[in-house]
């Protein structure tokens, strides 16, 4: 792409420089020589490293100068490199760059828009959004503030950019844009990871403070299973920590020790009416735990007090173990207190197990402790003929 207009463009009306001086009358850039070296390099490391030296101390009156060689040399420059134009440029004159993209009479003006918008929602994210407002149409409009959102997630405005995040309509890309956050703010240390959740406001729109706190405290588990212990404790009586056990369990248990996790989730002191939210936690421990160290979690299993806790850690277990093993996993599988649960785990998984190994099957059918009906219920719902017929003789010898 050549930037010919662009040059001719600021050359003779000045547009967004930001000061009156003229080409004339501007002192030359001490570094206007390295960026032509940068625009007539064929080696794209050594490219960029001097494109990106010159760009670092672009000042506004060096804009028609550092254009008007761009011109020169007849470079074409890709994406990437407009938007390192734009990010230097935006520092000082954000609009006057968008103002610049906006008006190019080529199809490529969209993506000189959003390289734009991406730079100036990194150097200014407030004004970049205000003036996508602007925009009326609605599916170019859409498309700019993603590319400014996303600049300005990776700037320091991380409030700014969760109050923009907090008002995103769709959950689905609301929940992604926090998960960006929290991955930002993870790169400044637990400190800053903290400090963004306990900024965003309790009441922020569509429950973003739950967001928030749910992949923030997942962040710390991973890293610090400590430390999120002491910040999830000092607010778990808050509703927005509801999603806050179960993100905590999975990463801790992915990355750090299961079954020490499993013994903080249980000494801790919830509410009656949030009890569901320990047991999901417990679960979601298990579904990462079993699969891994199966040995280990069945020994748990066996130490454990009989209830929902138990019950899902059990659903965990025999999901993760039962086509390796499917006796044993059926032999947790009986154990579980509730009802329907204990019901609808013995047929999928015997169903799965007559379609794999009926002789297998036939045998722990035999003396398998269940209701008459879970029987014919088996019966019916076999996969073969012949495995109906040997579900339906262990029926009649009963």
């Amino acid at each position: 792409m050549k930037l010919r207009w662009l040059a001719v463009t600021v050359l003779s009306a000045g547009i967004g420089l930001g000061c009156s001086q003229d080409v004339e009358s501007s002192p030359p850039h001490s570094g206007l020589e390295t960026l032509s070296s940068a625009l007539g390099e064929r080696d794209e490391l050594e490219r960029t490293y001097l494109l990106t030296s010159f760009l670092r101390t672009l000042r506004p009156e060096d804009v028609p100068l550092a254009l008007a060689e761009v011109e020169k040399h007849r470079a074409g420059i890709d994406a990437d490199e407009v938007r390192l134009f734009m990010l230097a440029w935006t520092r000082f004159d954000g609009s006057g760059a968008f103002a610049t993209a906006r008006d190019w009479p080529t199809p490529w003006k969209t993506i000189l828009m959003e390289q734009a918008m991406q730079a100036w929602g990194y150097n200014d994210g407030r004004a970049a959004l205000a003036e996508s407002e602007q925009i009326e149409d609605e599916e170019l409009r859409e498309k700019l503030q993603i590319a400014l959102v996303s600049g300005w997630i990776s700037s320091h405005d991380r409030l700014g950019a969760s109050e923009y995040a907090a008002t995103v309509s769709d959950p689905r890309r609301r929940t992604r844009l926090a998960l960006r956050l929290a991955g930002e703010a993870k790169r400044d240390g637990v400190d800053a990871v903290i400090a963004w959740a306990d900024a965003i406001p309790v009441d922020a729109p569509n429950d973003f403070k739950e967001v928030v706190f749910s992949h923030a405290a997942g962040v710390i588990a991973r890293i610090d299973p400590k430390r999120v212990t002491t910040w999830y404790e000092g607010q778990m009586k808050h509703a927005y920590t509801s999603f806050g056990l179960r993100s905590i369990a999975g990463k801790w248990a992915q990355f750090h020790d299961p079954k020490a996790l499993i013994t903080w989730i249980d000494s801790l002191a919830i509410e009656e009416d949030r009890e569901p939210e320990r047991v999901g936690a417990v679960g979601m421990a298990f579904r990462t735990w079993a699969p891994e160290a199966p040995e280990e979690a069945e020994a748990w299993l066996e130490s454990a007090s009989a209830g929902p806790t138990r019950d899902v850690a059990i659903d965990e277990f025999a999901r993760a173990t039962v086509d390796a093993d499917p006796t044993n996993a059926l032999h947790w599988v009986v154990q579980i207190t509730d009802y329907e649960l204990r019901r609808t785990r013995t047929l999928r998984y015997t169903r799965l197990w007559f379609a794999q190994d009926p002789d297998a099957a036939e045998t722990w059918l035999e003396t398998a402790d269940m209701p008459k009906a879970w029987r014919k219920q088996i019966t019916n719902n076999m996969p073969h003929a012949k495995s109906r017929a040997r579900a339906a003789n262990i029926e009649q010898r009963e």
